[in-house]
C-alpha cells in the first residue's frame, strides 16, 4: 500500500526488516574485528581507528540519501509515482560524482589525513593498508544507500534484509579466506578484510538492482530513466539533506578526533576501552536507528497525504516502541556486563580493560534511554520539515 497508517502493525512492518539487516550491516565490522585482532596487537588498534574513519565517509552519503528517502515517501503518500524514478535518478548521479571525487581525495591524501591525527607509524602503516583496498568499497557503499532510501522510502524493505544478509555471510568467507590465505585465496592480512568487505558490498548492491527488476519495480517507478538533470529538485534535496550530513558527521567526526586524542594522550588500554563502547553502543542502538528510518518514511508518507493529525500519534508510538528497546537493551547488558563487553574484547587485550569498561556503564544506560526518544523526535521532525 502506498498511503501508510500511523498504526504500530505498519511501524513494525517497516522497521523489523530494517533492524534484521542493521544488525547485519553492523557485525561485518564485529567480524572484521576478529578476523584482523588475531594477526596482532597494532593490526587490531588500526582497524578500530581505520573503521571509524571511513565512517566518516561512509556517513556522509548515507545522510544525504535520508533526504531521498524523506522525499519518495512524501511522493507515496501523493501517489505520484514517476516523481519517485526522477528523485532516484538525480540521485544516483549526484553521489556517482561525489563518491568518485571522494575517492581519488583519500586515495592521493591517505597518509597526510592519517599523519595528522596519529602519532604511531605502525598503526599508519597498516591504516593504510586496509583503507587500500577498503577504498574501492566506497562508490558501492554510496550506490547501496540509494537502493536503501528508495526501498525505505516505499515501505518495502525485507529485500534489504536479503541483500544484507548475503553482505554479512560473503563478508565472513571471504575475511577468512583473504586474511589468513584460506580457500585458495592468497594471504593479504589486515588489506584482505578491507578487501572483503568491499567485495561484499559490491555483491549486496547487486542484489538491490537486479530486486528491481524482479519486482518490477523499475516500470513501476519509472527508475534509471535519467531523462534530465532536475536542478530544482537537487537544491531541494540538498537543502534537507545537507543539515543530516552535518549532524552525521558531526557525532561520527566526534569519534575520529576522540579516538586520535585518546592514542596520543591515553595510549593504547583507553584507546581500547573506547574502542568496546563505540561497538557497544552502535550494536545496542540498531532498533533505534531503524526505528528513525521507520519514522522518516511514515511521517513524511502522511505528510504527502496531508494527514498531518497522525503525525503526533505516529511519533509517540515509534517512541514508546524504541523505548522499550532501549529498556531491554539496558536491561540485558545490566544482567549480563561482562558477557556483553566481553563480546568485543579479544586475545590482545589486558584483562584489567573490561573491569574498567563496567566501571562506565551507567553512562551507557543513559544514552540508550536519551537516545531512544531523542532519535525518534529528530527524524520525525526532519519529516515533517519537508512539507515547510
Amino acid at each position: 500500500m502506498a498511503q501508510l497508517k500511523a498504526t504500530y502493525k505498519e511501524i513494525f512492518h517497516i522497521s523489523l526488516p530494517l533492524i534484521v539487516g542493521n544488525i547485519a550491516w553492523t557485525s561485518n565490522g564485529v567480524f572484521d574485528t576478529v578476523f584482523v585482532g588475531n594477526l596482532g596487537k597494532v593490526e587490531l588498534d588500526a582497524i578500530g581507528f581505520a573503521s571509524v574513519f571511513y565512517s566518516v565517509l561512509f556517513m556522509m552519503g548515507f545522510s544525504f540519501t535520508r533526504g531521498t528517502q524523506l522525499l519518495i515517501a512524501r511522493k507515496m503518500g501523493e501517489l505520484k509515482y514517476g516523481d519517485v524514478g526522477n528523485i532516484f535518478d538525480n540521485t544516483i548521479s549526484a553521489l556517482l560524482v561525489v563518491s568518485f571525487l571522494l575517492f581519488f581525495l583519500i586515495k592521493i591524501f591517505t597518509h597526510e589525513i592519517l599523519g595528522f591525527m596519529l602519532s604511531n607509524e605502525e598503526i599508519i602503516a597498516k591504516c593504510e593498508e586496509f583503507l587500500a583496498y577498503r577504498m574501492w568499497g566506497l562508490v558501492p557503499s554510496f550506490m547501496s544507500f540509494i537502493f536503501i532510501a528508495f526501498y525505505s522510502g516505499i515501505g518495502k524493505t525485507q529485500i534489504l534484509s536479503v541483500s544484507i544478509a548475503l553482505m554479512t555471510l560473503m563478508n565472513i568467507v571471504l575475511n577468512y579466506g583473504l586474511v589468513y590465505g584460506q580457500f585458495g585465496l592468497p594471504e593479504i592480512g589486515i588489506g584482505g578484510s578491507g578487501m572483503a568487505t568491499s567485495i561484499s558490498e559490491t555483491i549486496a548492491v547487486a542484489v538491490l538492482f537486479l530486486g528491481t527488476f524482479v519486482k518490477n519495480r523499475r516500470k513501476q517507478f519509472h527508475l534509471f530513466e535519467f531523462d534530465r538533470f532536475d536542478t530544482a529538485l537537487m537544491k531541494q534535496m540538498t537543502r534537507i539533506s545537507v543539515p543530516l550530513m552535518m549532524q552525521s558527521l558531526a557525532a561520527v567526526g566526534g569519534w575520529l578526533l576522540f579516538f586520535s586524542r585518546i592514542e596520543v594522550k591515553l595510549g593504547v588500554n583507553a584507546l581500547a576501552v573506547s574502542s568496546i563502547y563505540r561497538q557497544l553502543i552502535l550494536f545496542f542502538t540498531i532498533p533505534t536507528w531503524s526505528l528513525g528510518s521507520a519514522a522518516n518514511t511514515l511521517i513524511s508518507n502522511l505528510v504527502g497525504q496531508g494527514n498531518t493529525s497522525e503525525i503526533k500519534v505516529a511519533m509517540q508510538k515509534i517512541s514508546l516502541v524504541s523505548l522499550g528497546f532501549a529498556l531491554v537493551s539496558c536491561a540485558l547488558i545490566y544482567i549480563f556486563p561482562k558477557v556483553c563487553i566481553g563480546v568485543f574484547v579479544n586475545k590482545f587485550d589486558d584483562a584489567s580493560i573490561v573491569p574498567m569498561a563496567v566501571e562506565a556503564l551507567p553512562v551507557v544506560f543513559v544514552i540508550f534511554l536519551l537516545m531512544s526518544v531523542a532519535n525518534i523526535v529528530f527524524n520525525g521532525v526532519s519529516a515533517w520539515a519537508i512539507s515547510l
